[in-house]
């Protein structure tokens, strides 16, 4: 950053023989040049990457909810499949404002599974093709609110969640199409910490019901300067 300051004002040393405007001029416009440069290097630092929460071989980054439990989970070409009987499985690290990318593939039947945010708030997944959109069936906050559209694909097809997390709203696009929009999540969840205050809390992926599979699941944490602009847009 010395360096860029020093490279912008060196072209003000060269018209000190200038008049005194033409000088002030020149230097306001370098002045100005520098502090734009500046502020957009400021701006890019503090834009949040995605992070991977697969790394395609083992479940590093993630643990057993039960540690008793029994561990049915499989990673077949970086595919994480899990075959009941099994438990849940969640993250070691905490989150509280974000973006996620999940892709699942539930199996034949109910294909009952579900994804868990801060572990207090569920966005179902279930094999709801072809049916009403209630609150119990794919793309709803479990219980909570039904999603606007069934946007499910026939069971065995690969499915897509792409969740936006700021404070108590949530979006949800399923499949492509929008199915929670900002929608509140409220005080309370159905996860394990459902009752304890607001905070950051782990992601969850329910392990314990039937099969289902997950794939390139990614997350991308959110400055608060980034969560209320997503809230705007």
């Amino acid at each position: 950053m010395l360096l860029l300051a020093m490279g912008c004002f060196a072209p003000a040393s060269k018209s000190v023989t200038e008049k005194g405007g033409t000088v002030r001029t020149r230097f306001l416009v370098i002045l100005l040049t520098c502090a734009l440069i500046t502020l957009g290097q400021s701006a890019h630092a503090k834009k949040r990457s995605w992070i991977s929460l697969f790394n395609g071989t083992d479940l590093t980054g993630w643990h057993l909810r039960n540690p008793a439990g029994v561990n049915g989970w499989k990673i077949r070409d970086g595919v994480y499949v899990n075959t009941p009987p099994s438990t849940d499985i969640q993250t070691d690290s905490e989150y509280y404002d974000f973006q996620l990318h999940v892709e699942f593939n539930a199996s034949a039947g109910n294909g009952n599974s579900g994804v868990y945010l801060r572990d207090k708030y569920e966005v179902q997944i279930f094999n709801s093709y072809g049916n009403p959109a209630v609150d119990t069936g794919c793309g709803a906050l479990y219980r909570r609110v039904a999603p606007t559209i069934n946007a499910s694909k026939p069971s065995g097809e690969w499915q897509t969640y792409d969740i936006t997390f700021v404070g108590k709203h949530l979006i949800v696009i399923h499949n492509g199409q929008k199915v929670l929009d900002v929608t509140d999540v409220g005080p309370m969840g159905t996860g394990a910490s459902s009752n304890r205050p607001d905070g950051a809390g782990q992601l969850r992926l329910q392990g314990d019901h039937d099969a289902v599979s997950f794939r390139n699941i990614r997350i991308r944490p959110l400055s608060k300067s980034e969560a209320e602009k997503l809230m705007k847009e």
